[in-house]
């Protein structure tokens, strides 16, 4: 009798580097597997003693298909390379669903398999949103030309600021607080500021999945072209520092985000699609996370 194949976790940092290399395959195809494992093994560099981040694949096998499930808090990203149903779909229904999670980038070719879990298992989506993405070569982004208007500079995001961050983010949530300060110590960031008072106007983050996220301009200070600015600048940095593509999720109906995108020249992957939602824990309460951990 054939014995069932169990979750597994991927604890050694060397199988995640080269699980990270079979990602580059037929680049850009698979960038967005690619992004969450390099975000995690640069955050694991920095902290190896980094909590509440786990890697699971099915059997201990992650080299025939790149198959991994990764899970950091509250939140999940799963991914492998052929789009299989069998094996994704076995991992999936191992996994504890119990807490509940906010569910990222889930790609098109997995989105039935997604649902359909969801279905068999009783799980209560709280929100779903479906989201296009934009793309920009690492060497195209290198040659973005800064005009910083008169009376403003750009530098990095301060720990500082993440409050301000995580309140005016539309998509905060129990627990976002310590995400965005995260992503303020660990990630390219940008900010654009007043010289004279030095008010953070504008600003942009680099999310875990490698994409563009949280950006906002303070009403006070819109219709300047500022949100331009600092998604130019935070691009620039990214393929300066890291010679790493840059790319960004946008909701379909947000085409004050689109026009940024294409006045920058980010090319639109058309018919490409991904998927974010939030599953409730068990007992349909909201997913509840301390903001310190």
């Amino acid at each position: 009798m054939a014995t069932a194949k169990p979750l597994t976790k991927i604890s050694d940092t060397a199988d995640l580097r080269d699980l990270r290399r079979l990602y580059l395959k037929d680049w850009p195809r698979h960038c967005v597997g690619f992004f969450w494992l390099d975000n995690y093994l640069r955050w694991l560099q920095q902290n190896p003693g980094l909590k509440h981040l786990t890697f699971y694949t099915l059997d201990n096998d992650w080299q025939s298909d790149g198959l991994f499930i990764l899970v950091h808090r509250y939140q999940l990203f799963f991914s492998n390379l052929s789009g299989n149903k069998s094996n994704l779909e076995l991992a999936l229904r191992l996994l504890d669903w119990s807490g509940g999670f906010k569910v990222s980038a889930i790609q098109e070719k997995h989105h039935f398999i997604y649902k359909e879990l969801v279905k068999e298992l009783n799980l209560i989506m709280d929100r779903e949103m479906n989201t296009i993405m934009y793309r920009m070569p690492f060497e195209e982004a290198q040659k973005l030309e800064i005009d910083c208007p008169e009376g403003y500079y750009l530098d990095r995001v301060r720990l500082e600021h993440a409050e301000l961050i995580n309140d005016l983010w539309s998509a905060r949530h129990p627990g976002s607080l310590k995400l965005i300060q995260m992503l303020i110590e660990n990630n390219n960031n940008m900010g654009l500021y007043e010289e004279e008072s030095g008010v953070l106007c504008a600003w942009c983050l680099r999310l875990q999945s490698g994409f563009l996220g949280a950006l906002e301009v303070l009403s006070t200070h819109q219709r300047r072209g500022l949100g331009l600015i600092v998604t130019a600048a935070i691009a620039k940095a990214i393929a300066t520092d890291l010679e790493q593509d840059v790319t960004a999720l946008v909701n379909m109906n947000n085409m004050a985000a689109c026009r940024v995108f294409e006045k920058l020249k980010f090319k639109l992957i058309r018919g490409k699609h991904f998927y974010w939602s939030m599953i409730k824990p068990k007992g349909f309460g909201q997913i509840s996370w301390p903001n310190n951990e």
